[in-house]
């Protein structure tokens, strides 16, 4: 509904009309729904934790074993990142 102007009988209709909007009445039951659906809820199950955190583990150890080994020097860990030639003209 767009007014165009804001005279007085086009705000009677207005406040008429929104006079006659009903409130909706909630369902009854709607609180009990609501709970149970709470108490309902997916709960993971302490395996796929237990499994989730060993990976985890085991994924930290792997980068300590790799970058932080104490038979590695500096320059192996430098093998990890290619160097590229930026050069864009021959001189």
């Amino acid at each position: 509904m767009i007014m165009k102007s804001s005279s007085n009988i086009d705000m009677k209709q207005v406040f008429e009309y929104l006079a006659n909007i009903k409130a909706v009445e909630p369902n009854a039951n709607l609180q009990s729904l609501t709970l149970s659906s709470l108490n309902n809820k997916n709960i993971i199950p302490l395996n796929w934790v237990r499994a989730a955190a060993c990976l985890f583990i085991l994924f930290i150890s792997f980068e300590y074993y790799v970058f932080y080994n104490e038979k590695s020097n500096k320059q192996d860990v430098g093998s990890y990142v290619s160097i590229t030639n930026n050069i864009l003209y021959n001189e």
